[in-house]
């Protein structure tokens, strides 16, 4: 299904429009001369424009990689504008009461700057942006890597401006493991009417009716306190997530299967973004740009010892053969839903993703 791409979008990203207006949140004031501010990396800034104070939120936890990273990217910015640019960083969905969509509607409105949300999370705005969902597309990071800074990722950051929202890139959100409280998972026969806290949107909704479970959309604020209770079997999500969420702690089974791949993406309200001088514009690319490549690191180099602390929790993790997978695909009930997603997102976003 897959066919990885390499047309570098760093071009698409540099070249946002430079002139607009102010989100409403954002505070524009005129920055003290450069001269006499420190970067807290110790060398001088060259920034000489205006000063801002943004806000910028995550749906994840304070521990999770994408918060990690938005607060690294927060302190480069700071660093490389002499402090003319403070970014205070938000996790859980602080700033939308845990709502996730509303988060992307804040997004968009302009009462949040910018964010890390996860893409299959702005797809509620582009449901096409799920296509990058589908499971089984990519067989390894470097492959979702190298379709993000391609065409997949063009295609997102097209798709994201056209709402309102400016892309500076991507980082793994990890490959989606199945974690619940029934059962090992290695056979479709495993996961008959389990009850599974999923993402909404159709990519997921269709594919775990299709595998035969009974899924549950539900805001990931709410999850771990599901599981606790019983309200849903299982969920799925990548280590990181499993491990920072402490998922372990109310999960007994794990199934690695890699089955679905997720990615965050860096994202600006694009009035906002506009309305950065292009010297600031230019700080804030270089700056997604290493906070990007840390996440990306984090993820493919943490994932064994994050897989370690759940088994050390007491989780029994079932790694799945290609065999065993192959007889999930193989189901007549997934091949229609391969093909009707394939149908519902449209040959557009299928080739920007490498499905064929």
């Amino acid at each position: 299904m897959k066919k990885i791409v390499s047309v570098v979008m760093a071009a698409a990203l540099a070249a946002a429009s430079l002139t607009g207006c102010l989100g409403s949140s954002t505070t524009a004031t005129t920055a003290a001369p450069a001269e006499t501010q420190a970067a807290a990396s110790g060398e001088a800034s060259s920034y000489s424009g205006k000063s801002y104070k943004l806000k910028m939120s995550s749906t994840v936890g304070e521990q999770s990689n994408a918060v990690v990273v938005a607060k690294s990217f927060a302190e480069d910015v700071k660093a490389k504008t002499g402090g003319a640019v403070e970014i205070s960083v938000y996790a859980s969905d602080q700033l939308s009461g845990g709502d996730m969509a509303k988060g992307v509607e804040n997004i968009q409105g302009g009462s949040i700057d910018c964010a890390f949300e996860p893409v299959d999370v702005m797809a509620n705005m582009d449901q096409t942006l799920l296509t990058l969902s589908i499971p089984w597309v990519y067989t390894s990071y470097q492959e979702a890597e190298d379709a993000l800074k391609g065409e997949g990722g063009a295609y997102i950051t097209k798709a994201l401006d056209a709402k309102g929202i400016h892309t500076l890139g991507f980082i793994h959100n990890g490959f989606r493991q199945l974690t619940n409280n029934k059962r090992q998972v290695t056979t479709p026969d495993d996961i008959k009417a389990m009850k599974l806290r999923v993402p909404g949107g159709d990519v997921f909704m269709k594919f775990w009716k299709a595998v035969g479970a009974d899924p549950v959309a539900m805001a990931f604020s709410e999850l771990f306190t599901a599981l606790q209770q019983g309200t849903v079997d299982g969920q799925e999500n990548g280590f990181d997530l499993i491990t920072t969420n402490k998922f372990y702690e109310v999960q007994k089974y794990i199934t690695e299967w890699n089955y679905s791949y997720g990615a965050f993406a860096l994202v600006f309200n694009k009035a906002t973004w506009d309305g950065f001088e292009p010297e600031l514009q230019e700080i804030l690319l270089e700056c997604a740009e290493t906070a990007c490549a840390l996440g990306n690191k984090n993820v493919v180099e943490s994932e064994a010892a994050k897989k370690q602390q759940c088994i050390d929790a007491g989780c029994e993790v079932t790694t799945l053969t290609d065999e065993q997978i192959q007889a999930f695909k193989d189901l007549p009930s997934v091949q229609d839903y391969y093909a009707e997603m394939k149908a519902q997102y449209g040959a557009e976003a299928c080739a920007a993703f490498g499905i064929e």
